[in-house]
């Protein structure tokens, strides 16, 4: 059960009690009593004005708003709400008793700085820079990093996908070639009862306006996003014309690499798009198919030379005979001939243009007609051909969809964990 009592109030009243604490001057004994009063109160677990006030901070910073009071106001809904979240996600890993140690932390940390393209240490030098404690930051790593164990802890085994899902979403996206493919970055500002439209729709439009002149879009991800993508700064991975919500797909077919996008109002709150790369998927290239061949050399010279009407004899047993590079390749140890036997494999694309021609649309375990290569007559056989089919593998696939099942998720179980809790906002 939510009790949000005090949603009445405006969220100006949030800004006056953190305004104290993110103001230049240092913080008398009043105003660090001000500082440790609770924001809210989640189950049993409490949110202070100074865990929002630090938090305010590193969004801002984050996103390169100026630090105004009118600033704060409109982002202290969004931030209390990922402060309860996380206490939230917290509880649920204590009930479980799923834990995480320190090194498992660092690696999280680790894996934060590569993604914003940091060197190993930048987060500690940004906590510098912003003037907080490390451990405003690594705190919120940590509390992602362990609500990513608990979701695999429940649901890892529930979300494998079959044989059946993976062949349909590869014929999925066997239906998109030749279409248009973003590899999308996404900030979810969901519609809350918290904050008002107006003032939803305001801190959308700057965000969006400082990401355009260069603030990270990955940090700020981290900060404001809703989307179950926000642990990973956001990235969607590449997605087909046709595959997102109407109002994003058309946004994104009017944008070029790099740019991000102006806030866009869908049914459940405003999305920002960092359109990073677009493709066009293209059928696949026949001449990218990779054959495994075999042939058989009959020379009209040397100690193995045969003459014509033996190589027709030999041509026309083949013909009629042999199926099979097993079969095809024994025979031809029989007549013993220089270059006689498998050739590996190599695409169609790589090879002499006659030997492409002459096999190019060969069935696997026939053999070709007789032809010249390098001035000797030769018989040639497809052992193998593995067509290029522009997909992913089954186990890009398979680990795609475990991916997107486990988001859908964690996302479902964290509303379940807010719908039953106790949350008392009290500023």
């Amino acid at each position: 059960m939510i009790r949000f009592e005090s949603l009445k109030r405006t969220a100006a009243a949030i800004c006056g009690a953190v305004a104290i604490l993110l103001s230049p001057a240092a913080p008398g004994p009043a105003h660090a009593n001000d500082a440790l009063r609770i924001a809210a109160v989640v189950n049993d677990d409490i949110v202070s004005i100074f865990d929002l006030s630090i938090r305010l901070k590193v969004a801002l910073f984050s996103s390169r708003l100026p630090d105004t009071p009118e600033n704060r106001r409109r982002l202290a809904p969004q931030v209390l709400r990922s402060l309860v979240d996380e206490r939230l996600q917290i509880q649920e890993a204590k009930r479980l008793n799923v834990a995480i140690d320190d090194a498992e932390v660092t690696q999280a940390i680790g894996r934060v700085e590569a993604g914003n393209r940091m060197r190993p240490g930048g987060l500690q030098e940004l906590a510098t820079a912003m003037g907080v404690p490390f451990s405003a930051i690594s705190e919120q790593i940590r509390a992602q990093a362990l609500w990513i164990k608990v979701v695999n802890r429940l649901y890892n085994q529930k979300v494998i996908p079959s044989a059946e899902d993976i062949q349909d979403r590869q014929d999925q996206i066997r239906a998109t070639l030749g279409r248009p493919q973003f590899e999308v970055s996404e900030i979810f500002l969901p519609f809350d009862a918290a904050q008002n439209e107006t003032e939803l729709a305001t801190l959308a439009e700057k965000l969006s306006e400082q990401l355009r002149l260069g603030a990270p879009f990955a940090q700020a991800a981290m900060q404001f996003s809703r989307s179950p993508t926000s642990g990973h700064g956001g990235n969607l991975g590449w997605v087909p014309q046709g595959q997102l919500e109407r109002e994003l797909d058309a946004a994104l077919l009017t944008m070029h690499d790099g740019d991000v996008s102006a806030p866009i109002r869908t049914s459940s709150g405003y999305y920002i798009l960092k359109l990073n790369r677009r493709r066009l998927q293209q059928a696949p290239d026949p001449a990218d198919a990779r054959l495994r061949l075999s042939q058989i050399k009959l020379p009209v010279s040397g100690e193995k030379s045969l003459s014509p009407a033996d190589r027709d004899k030999v041509a026309a047993y083949v013909a009629g005979s042999l199926r099979g590079c097993p079969a095809f390749e024994t025979y031809g140890k029989t007549l013993g001939t220089e270059g006689t036997g498998p050739l590996g494999s190599m695409r169609i694309r790589e090879m002499p243009p006659l030997v492409a021609q002459t096999v190019g649309n060969l069935a696997v375990g026939d053999p070709s007609p007789m032809v010249e290569v390098g001035g000797v007559s030769t018989i040639l056989m497809v052992c193998e051909r593995t067509v290029a089919d522009g997909l992913p593998s089954h186990d890009d696939i398979r680990n795609s969809l475990r991916v997107e099942r486990l988001e859908r998720a964690s996302e479902r179980h964290l509303r379940d964990l807010r719908r039953m809790a106790v949350i008392d906002v009290r500023i």
